[in-house]
């Protein structure tokens, strides 16, 4: 699993803060195993470190999508001298959570060769 040194430094990434990191490596990690359960996968040719790659990329979506739910949960209201914020909770439609799927699948595919098809063992 590549560690914030290699997240800045050769995949260039600068949007997740380095304490969140690990979490977000972790997740990305993840999914990219369950990918691997799903398709056949190899480092595409030419790609250095293109695993790694893969992993940097959905972590960035996911932390950017976890910023975007954020964002979307909160309200404010002002009348006069009074105001109230609140936050609700995002209610993702199943649309956009399987869209946030595919977008995760193409990603890896920048990095790696995704073979569809039915995967044995």
């Amino acid at each position: 699993m590549p560690d914030y040194t290699f997240y800045t430094d050769s995949y260039l990434g600068e949007d997740i803060p380095e304490a969140e990191f690990p979490r977000y490596a972790r997740r990305a990690g993840v999914k990219l195993g369950r990918l691997r359960q799903l398709y056949a996968m190899t480092p595409r040719p030419g790609v250095p470190d293109a695993e790694d790659n893969a992993l940097c990329a959905i972590a960035d979506a996911m932390y950017e999508f976890d910023q975007e739910d954020a964002r979307r949960g909160y309200a404010a209201a002002s009348v006069g001298s009074v105001s109230e914020t609140y936050v609700a909770p995002p209610e993702l439609c199943p649309t956009t959570l399987y869209l946030r799927e595919v977008y995760y699948r193409q990603l890896a595919q920048d990095f790696l060769q995704i073979y569809r098809g039915v995967r044995h063992g």
